[in-house]
């Protein structure tokens, strides 16, 4: 009697000889990717909201904090210091320090020649922005685009308008981001405090208040 051959089968197969492979049909790839879509979508602005967010508030607490250091190092070398600003536009714009209460200009990056300095040392700190984890976002600086300074007292931290230490003032940078949503200043009072807060209520970044004269 005939044996009956036994042939092995395809573990990949079903009891049916079929295969069990399955694969993703025309359809389901074109869901797939349609789905995948409008979750970018909703993503999206709230992705951008955040970058928008990020870029004042870590400007301005750069320009804070940068600020902080120099009125402390007026109080630590007992010694008047100048702060002297310029701007042209949000790209075009620096910050130098100097001993003493000539402002210098901040504009000239030229180590040779440059007069922004302190015990002789190089002292500009940010020069267009380049120092800055976002540039470009330099609104206005206090009320005078062209330029300006003010002093740091020694004494008490204190603010004075000019060279002739005759009265005090106040100081204010404006930072805006890159699609003018958000909005955050960098106030120094005629006291000497240094204060971040939200330039408007249109413009309010969530955790700092709105501006107040």
């Amino acid at each position: 009697m005939p044996r009956k051959t036994h042939t092995r089968k395809d573990p990949r197969k079903g009891k049916k000889e079929f295969s069990t492979n399955k694969g993703f049909t025309v359809i389901e790839l074109l869901i797939a990717v349609a789905v995948l879509a409008i979750i970018t979508s909703l993503a999206l602005p709230s992705y951008r909201a955040i970058i928008e967010k990020r870029q004042v508030t870590r400007g301005a607490e750069q320009l804070g904090a940068f600020l902080g250091a120099v009125q402390i190092e007026a109080v630590k070398r007992s010694e008047n210091i100048t702060v002297s600003y310029s701007r042209t536009d949000s790209e075009t714009w620096c910050i130098g320090i100097v001993s003493g209460t000539t402002p210098c200009d901040c504009t000239d990056i030229d180590i040779e020649t440059a007069d922004c300095k302190i015990a002789g040392e190089d002292a500009i700190r940010i020069v267009d922005g380049r120092s800055l984890s976002y540039p470009g976002i330099m609104s206005s600086m206090s009320d005078l685009d062209s330029g300006g300074y003010f002093v740091f007292d020694p004494a008490r931290g204190l603010i004075y308008a000019d060279d002739t230490l005759s009265s005090y003032d106040s100081a204010e940078l404006k930072l805006l981001s890159d699609n003018e949503t958000y909005a955050l200043n960098v106030q120094l009072s005629q006291t000497g405090r240094i204060r971040l807060c939200s330039d408007s209520s249109a413009k309010q970044v969530p955790g700092y208040d709105v501006c107040t004269p």
